[in-house]
C-alpha cells in the first residue's frame, strides 16, 4: 500500500511538472507569435495566453494537492482538469475531422473580412500574390491590394510594370499576372499540416491529461500509509 500511494503522489507531481512545461511553451509560443508577422490577431494571442496561464495556475495547484495530499485542492483539481481535458479533446477531435474544403471555406471568409493592410501582411509573408484568382481588383469580396506593395519580384519584370496585378487596376493596362503563386496555395499547404499537428499535439495532451484525473482521483481515495491515524483524531 505504501508504495501503491508514493506512486500514484510521484506520478501525479511528474505529470504536473509537464504541464508547467507546457504552460510556459504555450506562453513562449504566443510571444514568438505577437512579434512575428504571421499573427497579428491580438484575440488568438491572447487566448492562447489565456490557456497557458490557466494551465500554469492549474498545475501548481495540483502541485500542492499531490504534496500535501490536501483533499480540497485534489476535488477541485480533479474538475477542472477533467473540462480541460473535454475542451482539448473536443479540440483534436475538430481539427483531425476538418475537411480541406471546409479549410479553404474558413480562410475565404477571414480572407473577405480582412483589411487590406493585413492582405498585404499575408502576401508579404508568404511571397504570394493574391487568394486565388488574379484577375480581381481590390473591392472584390477575394480582392487584393497591389502585388507591388509586398514587393515580390515578379513585379520588377517588364510583365510586372503593366500588370494589373501588380500595378492595380487602375495603373496597370495588361490582365496577364507575372506572379503565379496564390496565396491560398501556400496557405492550404502550411495549414493543413498545422491542423494535423495541433490535433495529434491536442490528442496526445487529452491523453495525458486524463491520466492525470485518473491518478488524482487515486491519490485522492488514499490513505498515507506513514501517517498516524490516532493524529487525525
Amino acid at each position: 500500500m505504501a508504495l501503491s500511494f508514493r506512486s500514484s503522489k510521484y506520478l501525479l507531481i511528474t505529470l504536473n511538472l509537464l504541464y508547467l512545461v507546457i504552460a510556459f511553451i504555450l506562453v513562449g509560443v504566443a510571444a514568438y507569435a505577437r512579434l512575428s508577422i504571421y499573427v497579428t490577431s491580438v484575440h488568438i494571442v491572447g487566448g492562447i495566453i489565456a490557456c497557458g496561464v490557466f494551465l500554469f495556475v492549474l498545475a501548481v495547484a495540483g502541485l500542492l494537492g499531490a504534496i500535501k495530499h490536501n483533499q480540497p485542492i485534489l476535488f477541485f483539481y480533479i474538475i477542472l482538469l477533467f473540462g480541460l481535458f473535454l475542451v482539448q479533446f473536443s479540440v483534436a477531435c475538430a481539427c483531425l475531422s476538418l475537411s480541406s474544403d471546409y479549410q479553404q471555406i474558413l480562410v475565404e471568409t477571414a480572407w473577405k473580412q480582412s483589411s487590406n493592410n493585413s492582405k498585404l501582411t499575408v502576401m508579404t509573408a508568404f511571397k504570394c500574390c493574391g487568394f486565388s484568382r488574379s484577375d480581381l481588383s481590390s473591392s472584390a469580396a477575394l480582392g487584393y491590394p497591389p502585388c507591388k506593395l509586398a514587393k515580390l519580384s515578379c513585379c520588377d519584370t517588364p510583365e510586372g510594370e503593366t500588370a494589373k496585378c501588380c500595378q492595380g487596376s487602375d495603373v496597370g493596362n495588361s490582365t496577364f499576372c507575372p506572379c503565379t503563386t496564390a496565396c491560398w496555395t501556400v496557405i492550404q499547404e502550411r495549414l493543413s499540416t498545422g491542423v494535423r499537428v495541433t490535433g495529434a499535439t491536442s490528442l496526445f495532451f487529452s491523453v495525458i491529461e486524463l491520466l492525470g484525473v485518473w491518478t488524482a482521483l487515486r491519490y485522492r481515495h488514499q490513505r498515507d500509509p506513514l501517517l498516524d491515524p490516532n493524529s487525525v483524531l
